[in-house]
């Protein structure tokens, strides 16, 4: 196995597009991290496993939210994730972490249970930071820092922690009384179908509903911390619950003016193994009475990496329901064709890592084809994410 194909000219080209467009979407934040044991990997299980694991690295980070997240490789054993829409340096750290939390799934090598762990060093562009260089410099220096300090992150600049830990607990705070004085909201992305006889059916086929929280400080939050926020809270059943009651809601709205309208909700990871997932759903679908193949349920695949045969058992009861079943992000781990195999499932999202890259390189166009190929033998729907 190769390791990943280096992007540093491609990092820049990211950077300077992102800056262009700052002054209206928000600031730009860089973090470049590096792998701690990278060394001794390599000295202990060879190189081909020190490839594997880059590889890896590489789909989880492809695998963050887009555009929040865009990341890049950088050779040996570095990589750099740039953050997008930033609102304040509090918001830049929080993507921090969710760049650390990618790695405490543990990887495999043959027989092999491996541990890897990272150091980070993150800049942003708040103050006069206009140079993608100069940026690159300083989030460079703060890696240097979190190294030598051996700290999973640092920054550069004064005050930022706490900074951070007010907005983290302010954050806490207002999501505690946004769930609880129901201001949540959802939105609808339409998804479009290839091949439809006129451009209204092509978006009127489905949607993906997407959590929206809008703050008076801090405006729109994304979905990729809001839901981090909510699992800290505890509160990811209260969360399921109020997904699936306004999302079949909304299909019953719709389908009493005449329209059947499928929708499909991202379930958070710690909601699948739940028993109240189960309940929950069945008896909504009793509530709204909406036919339940209206409904689809988005999970990622390390889910079922980490929980295997609990999940199973949970998702087969699901379709049981009549409910469909989504694999999100799919070819991001290592169990993809497994999951074919066990598990009666009705759409395969196409991770848009894949998509980006079927335009620049022939290996990620042949595993395109390859897996819109296998899916549609085994007559399962295929969407590809990103293609805008």
């Amino acid at each position: 196995m190769r390791p990943p194909r280096i992007q540093r000219d491609e990092l820049l080209k990211c950077l300077q597009d992102n800056f262009a467009s700052s002054s209206s979407t928000g600031q730009v934040g860089l973090v470049l991290l590096d792998i701690r044991e990278f060394r001794e990997l390599n000295r202990s299980f060879g190189e081909q496993c020190g490839n594997c694991v880059l590889a890896e690295i590489d789909s989880r980070l492809n695998a963050l939210p887009s555009p929040g997240f865009q990341s890049y490789y950088l050779g040996n054993d570095e990589f750099a994730v740039v953050l997008s829409t930033l609102k304040s340096p509090g918001f830049a750290v929080l993507g921090v972490e969710q760049i650390i939390d990618q790695f405490k799934r543990v990887f495999e090598w043959q027989q092999h249970t491996l541990k890897i762990t990272v150091n980070c060093g993150l800049a942003y562009n708040f103050d006069a930071h206009q140079d993608p260089n100069k940026l690159l410099y300083d989030a460079e220096t703060a890696l240097i820092r979190a190294t030598a300090q051996n700290q999973p992150y640092q920054l550069l600049g004064k005050n930022e922690q706490a900074e951070v830990d007010q907005l983290k607990w302010q954050l806490l705070n207002d999501l505690h009384e946004a769930m609880r004085d129901d201001k949540l909201s959802l939105y609808y992305q339409p998804k479009i179908r290839l091949g439809a006889p006129s451009p209204a059916d092509a978006s009127h086929h489905s949607a993906e509903a997407l959590i929206r929280w809008e703050t008076e400080a801090h405006g729109i939050i994304a979905p990729h911390t809001t839901l981090p926020l909510i699992e800290h809270l505890g509160s990811e059943v209260e969360l399921i619950r109020w997904l699936v009651n306004t999302a079949l809601k909304k299909i019953s709205t719709m389908e009493n003016r005449g329209t059947a309208v499928g929708l499909s909700i991202n379930v958070p990871p710690a909601s699948v193994t739940t028993r109240e997932l189960h309940a929950i759903i069945r008896e909504a679908l009793a509530l709204w009475q909406v036919p339940a193949s209206l409904l689809t349920l988005e999970i990622t695949e390390d889910v079922l990496i980490r929980d295997k045969e609990e999940a199973f058992n949970h998702l087969s009861k699901l379709r049981a329901l009549g409910v469909r079943i989504a694999i999100d992000d799919f070819g991001t781990g290592y169990s993809s064709l497994t999951l074919l195999k066990r598990l009666d499932i009705d759409m395969l999202k196409i991770d848009q890592s894949f998509v980006r890259g079927a335009q620049q390189t022939d290996p990620d166009r042949v595993i395109l084809e390859a897996i819109i190929h296998m899916a549609r033998g085994l007559g399962v729907d295929v969407l590809a994410e990103g293609v805008e």
